[in-house]
């Protein structure tokens, strides 16, 4: 039986080894991939099914982030990255941090997520001139650096040090500069909504006593409405700040701000309402243009590049420079 299988097997390869060469080398072209990617213009998110505001006025026109398209860097879409202008090779190592894992990537990126999702909150209710309050201000571990002795990690909630309640950096520096250098340090921290116990050894770098650690404080906002974030789990990242502030802003106010427009835009949101840069905008607003908005909102650190890209390529798009949420509230107004 097994000679009878061999026998038909070598006889089905002879008659089409031709085919399968093949048939493997396409899938091999398009399935092996190169450190590269390619980066497309992107499309829209409409925000309007991203956020859910309890009791929340409706609109005529919509909010819509604006993101990057990234294709694997398979052989057949880097030749097609030299001939299709909007598509750009990037290498992997102009991005890369050389001993930071993928999952501390993705950590981060929860965080970014997460803390500008609350500004948004908290600055579109101030601007609406609503009640909110602030109930958190988590100090969270943000990078680890790798001179750093210590089993903390990417998204860590530093709660006390050596048991003293600590909330902010300054909290933890006034901590560590009563230590000497290789001090061991204890930790108590949130991990996983779990309380758990970590240490570090100090040491000094310019001058400075320190863990080796990058911090970054989250806070929580509560309101006296509902609201929801509704991002898959690949969405990560702080950009879409300024246009969630927007939405939610417009879902609180009783005056429409999109006036019935198409608007879409990127940006990220500190807790004060200034907007800040971002990177990939030209596919962004590539993107914007291909999905007919009306307006793209870009920072002002992005704005000439924008700008010239617009010009260049005769695109009928408005564009609105960001600085502060009050002044791109101010220019939707006169739009």
């Amino acid at each position: 039986m097994t000679n009878k299988i061999y026998e038909k097997t070598k006889k089905f390869i002879k008659e089409n080894y031709k085919f399968l060469i093949a048939y493997i080398i396409v899938l091999l072209l398009f399935t092996v991939s190169l450190d590269y990617e390619i980066y497309t213009p992107g499309g829209l998110s409409n925000l309007n099914k991203r956020i859910e505001v309890e009791d929340g006025y409706s609109s005529e026109g919509s909010f819509n982030l604006t993101y990057v398209s990234a294709k694997k860097g398979t052989i057949p879409f880097i030749l097609l990255s030299y001939i299709i202008p909007t598509w750009d090779l990037v290498s992997l190592d102009e991005t890369r941090i050389e001993t930071e894992d993928y999952e501390e990537i993705l950590a981060r990126g929860k965080i970014d997520l997460e803390s500008v999702n609350e500004n948004a909150i908290a600055v579109a209710f101030e601007a609406a001139k609503i009640d909110y309050e602030i109930t958190e201000n988590d100090l969270t571990v943000y990078y680890v650096f790798d001179e750093a002795k210590t089993n903390l990690k990417v998204g860590d909630i530093i709660k006390e040090v050596d048991g003293i309640k600590v909330n902010t950096l300054d909290d933890l520096s006034k901590v560590l500069e009563t230590k000497e250098e290789n001090d061991k340090i204890n930790f108590k921290i949130i991990r996983n909504g779990k309380t758990q116990e970590k240490t570090g050894i100090l040491f000094e770098s310019e001058g400075k006593k320190i863990i080796g650690l990058y911090l970054t404080n989250v806070i929580k906002v509560k309101t006296n409405k509902e609201i929801e974030f509704n991002y898959k789990g690949n969405e990560s990242g702080a950009s879409g700040g300024l246009m969630s502030t927007l939405e939610i802003y417009n879902r609180i106010v009783e005056e429409d701000i999109t006036k019935g427009l198409k608007i879409a835009g990127t940006g990220t949101i500190n807790l004060d309402g200034t907007v800040g840069e971002i990177g990939g905008v030209k596919y962004k607003l590539r993107g914007a243009v291909k999905k007919k908005a009306d307006v793209f909102i870009v920072p002002e650190g992005n704005y000439e590049e924008a700008l010239e890209i617009k010009e260049k390529e005769k695109y009928n798009i408005k564009l609105i420079e960001a600085k502060n949420f009050t002044q791109v509230l101010n220019d939707l107004e006169n739009i």
